[in-house]
């Protein structure tokens, strides 16, 4: 059977939230039908392989392979899923967030009525319709090339997006496995690559905002997350280089260094020798921005990434003591709302 759109799904330990998700692409008003489903589990603990077997059993049109090996992270089940897709256009969503209900239909109108090489809408957090993102869009846009608006590299979230596969195999656009930071590999290849980028000023996904063990707050992000990041960027910094694109290098990573910084010196879950080990390791890819300006503007950060391109590391200790001691009420601010969420979610 001829399928419009594969929505892919790499699941792990997905059991709380993987029927709404499903529930969300079953309920588009593209119609289920035109829908190929692939969902690629990461060799989960839970109940999550019976509950994709279950939907396997009773729709022709959600299917499921195996990863044989445990990775950690999505890119090697996003990958497998892709070579086994049979639509043209391809779109994903994270085990635990959802669709709105016409997500599907309106970006495929926007790719394929504009001929794009991918369409991009908002998000919103999970269950509090409060818009999060790009409120410097307010309308409708069409880029003929990244370059029309480097800004759009800000732009985060493979999972509210849809892309035609013919686009993606041509220019052997695939995720790096084994690493984090692989979605932002992925879309900066795409939005290097593309001829067409859309972007439609609607809201086509709901994000679960997490907290507690789960949350992916500043305080919470560990050594195996921040180190993981690091790989990461080196699979950017292949993107770049493989594109001769390093002129994007400074917009892309004074963004996504300078928040990985901030991370760094705000996590509560690492000891300061492990942070220390974290910046050295980090060195090489601070020293290739040529001009310092961290999005969003942060003096204390851009001083810190001035004293690492010296080379003047106890000088960034100190600045890293001093910037988690300036954001101590943030932090407890941070805390305090964790607590309260957990709270709720506990009671409803």
């Amino acid at each position: 059977m001829s399928y419009k759109v594969t929505v892919i799904i790499p699941s792990y330990n997905s059991e709380d939230f993987l029927n709404e998700t499903i529930d969300s692409i079953m309920n588009q008003t593209i119609g289920f039908e035109n829908i190929e489903l692939i969902i690629v589990d990461d060799l989960s603990k839970d109940a999550t392989k019976d509950i994709i077997n279950n939907y396997t059993k009773k729709y022709d049109n959600i299917k499921t392979y195996e990863n044989t090996k445990k990775t950690g992270t999505p890119g090697r089940a996003r990958n497998i899923a892709l070579s086994k897709s049979e639509s043209d256009y391809i779109m994903f969503i994270d085990h635990d967030d959802k669709y709105l209900p016409n997500t599907i239909e309106n970006l495929y109108n926007a790719i394929t009525r504009n001929s794009a090489d991918v369409a991009i809408g908002k998000f919103q957090n999970f269950g509090e319709n409060n818009i999060t993102t790009e409120g410097w869009i307010t309308e409708d846009v069409i880029l003929n090339s990244i370059d029309e608006n480097k800004l759009f590299f800000s732009i985060n979230g493979i999972w509210r997006m849809i892309f035609p596969k013919k686009f993606l195999n041509k220019n052997n656009i695939r995720f790096p496995e084994g690493v984090f930071a692989e979605d932002l590999a992925f879309m900066i290849d795409v939005f290097i690559n593309a001829s067409k980028i859309i972007f439609i000023n609607e809201v086509v996904y709901n994000f679960r905002l997490r907290t507690g063990n789960n949350s992916s707050t500043s305080l919470s992000k560990g050594m195996h997350y921040l180190n993981g990041l690091i790989e990461g960027y080196e699979d950017v910094l292949y993107v770049l280089e493989k594109n001769n694109a390093m002129k994007y290098y400074d917009t892309i990573f004074n963004q996504h260094l300078s928040c990985w910084l901030s991370d760094v010196c705000l996590s509560q879950n690492i000891d300061f020798e492990t942070k220390k080990d974290l910046i050295k390791k980090s060195i090489p890819l601070f020293n290739k921005i040529k001009d310092i300006q961290p999005f969003p503007e942060n003096e204390d950060i851009k001083n810190m990434i001035i004293n690492i391109n010296k080379n003047n590391l106890k000088s960034v200790y100190r600045q890293m003591k001093k910037y988690k001691n300036k954001n101590k009420n943030n932090i407890r601010k941070q805390r305090f709302k964790n607590k309260i969420k957990s709270l709720k979610n506990r009671f409803n």
